[in-house]
């Protein structure tokens, strides 16, 4: 007769959450840093980079080399605390809702959301294609045209998929190739922009028509950031605390701020040149069939797209595993991503029943904004400032009842109480307080909610006790 212990290990392979052993601890620090990086100069952010633009070059560099940077470092926290457990994104909210509705909670979320993403970067991508094969990709897919994509749409997602059901090495290997070929490309973008057009005009370009405010831009930098959900996923592979940290900072910043920055000298540079001045500009593909390079552009696009798509159908698979509780295999992890790989290949058409690429883009970050900036914020207070950045590791990983983080029925109510209220909060607020949306943003008034629920609510249930005892220090600190 199998024991409780066995039964949970059992369980434990069978959903393929596990923490990881050290001879899988493989990513060094260019491994994350190249991987990050070729996540960060993905066609999403030039387009973003175009919409900073429009809004003066002094809000492009405050956002980009001062905000941006910041924003990184909570996200990166988050790195630091999948390096310490060794588990994948879906551990790191057990301790705040719960080991059953943590896994629920973030791997559905987790799984529809990169594979969301994947519908963006892809559609980008084929839109770019359609362009250049058009005939120098200055003029744009309207949508009685749309027919033209999904032959695209359809070669890009089986590439991407492929690559993501094949595993972490086959996408380090990906992201050591994208990252240095983009490198290359970009270099080449970045000097024709920067040689045609005056860099003292492009610097003292003030603003045109912004399509968003500069307070909805900074809600933007926000979710953009901190739905990168499988910073986990790759972080637990670090060798050492430092490369899951600082490799995942750096290799997002840098990579996400070369892309904005390319973007937005575009747009600033075309308006410049022909008194007219749109975010749709800083399509790669559109910037390069003005510069008559779009041999070059179809590299960039291709490449970033199946680059950063990769990873994110990596992530929604180790999502998917969190679910998968029972099966007489013991490991999913093929599966799992063959399946969401699958899946995408249908989901990344959902952009063509829209009326423009921007309500899309637009409608699926205020969407997933408010999910995961209470979500974080909630995971990040219960760490930091509820158990003091103390983990029992092992009991992160007992799916008994009863267990350290079981909760009530698998669920600690005041992790879902906050998270409930600041889901609720992040929505409602633009309506009950339109003045303080348009002064501060969303963002930070969600944060301080969520956070500042989460804790009271403990208290409230006299749980402010509860994580006073020391745990033994887990293998990231021993490494550390």
């Amino acid at each position: 007769m199998r024991t409780v212990q066995e039964e949970s290990a059992q369980d434990r392979e069978r959903t393929g959450i596990r923490p990881v052993s050290p001879g899988e601890r493989t990513y060094g620090f260019f491994d994350l840093f190249w991987n990050w990086f070729g996540d960060g100069a993905n066609a999403s952010s030039w387009y973003f980079g175009g919409l900073l633009a429009l809004s003066g070059v002094s809000f492009l560099f405050w956002n980009t080399f001062f905000w941006t940077p910041l924003i990184i470092l909570p996200w990166a926290t988050l790195a630091y605390m999948a390096y310490r457990t060794g588990g994948t994104t879906v551990v790191l909210a057990r301790p705040a809702l719960g080991v059953v509705g943590g896994s629920l909670f973030l791997g559905i979320s987790e799984m529809v959301v990169q594979i969301g993403w994947t519908t963006v970067t892809t559609y980008i991508g084929a839109v770019s294609l359609v362009q250049i094969w058009n005939g120098g990709g200055v003029n744009g897919v309207s949508s009685s045209g749309k027919g033209a994509l999904i032959l695209p749409i359809a070669l890009i997602a089986l590439l991407q998929g492929t690559v993501a059901t094949l595993g972490p090495k086959a996408i380090r290997i990906l992201k050591w190739v994208a990252s240095l070929l983009l490198v290359g490309f970009g270099g080449v973008e970045t000097y024709e922009v920067l040689s045609r057009w005056d860099l003292p005009r492009i610097l003292s370009y003030g603003k045109a028509a912004p399509v968003l405010t500069p307070v909805q831009l900074l809600d933007i930098s926000f979710i953009n950031i901190w739905t990168w959900l499988q910073v986990g996923d790759f972080a637990r592979l670090s060798k050492n605390p430092r490369v899951a940290v600082w490799a995942s900072w750096l290799g997002i910043w840098s990579g996400q701020a070369w892309f904005v920055l390319v973007g937005a000298i575009g747009v600033i540079g075309l308006g410049l040149a022909t008194g007219h001045s749109s975010p749709q500009d800083s399509d790669p593909a559109r910037l390069m069939g003005h510069l008559g390079l779009s041999g070059v552009a179809l590299s960039v696009i291709f490449l970033s797209s199946v680059s950063v798509s990769s990873s994110n159908l990596y992530g929604a698979g180790m999502a998917l595993q969190a679910l998968w509780k029972r099966s007489k295999n013991t490991s999913h992890s093929r599966k799992a991503l063959g399946l969401v790989s699958l899946s995408q290949v249908v989901t990344s058409f959902l952009p063509l029943f829209f009326a423009s690429f921007i309500g899309y883009f637009t409608t699926f970050l205020s969407t997933i904004g408010g999910i995961f900036i209470p979500l974080w914020s909630l995971v990040l207070t219960d760490y930091l400032w509820y158990r003091k950045r103390q983990l029992d590791v092992p009991s992160l990983y007992d799916l008994s009842p009863g267990s350290r983080y079981w909760g009530r029925g698998g669920f600690h109510l005041p992790g879902f109480l906050a998270l409930g209220l600041g889901v609720t909060f992040y929505y409602l607020l633009p309506q009950m307080a339109p003045v303080v949306v348009q002064t501060v943003g969303v963002t930070f008034p969600t944060i301080l909610w969520t956070g500042g629920l989460y804790l009271l609510s403990l208290r409230w249930r006299g749980e402010e006790e509860l994580c006073r005892m020391k745990f033994p220090a887990d293998e990231g600190e021993e490494n550390g």
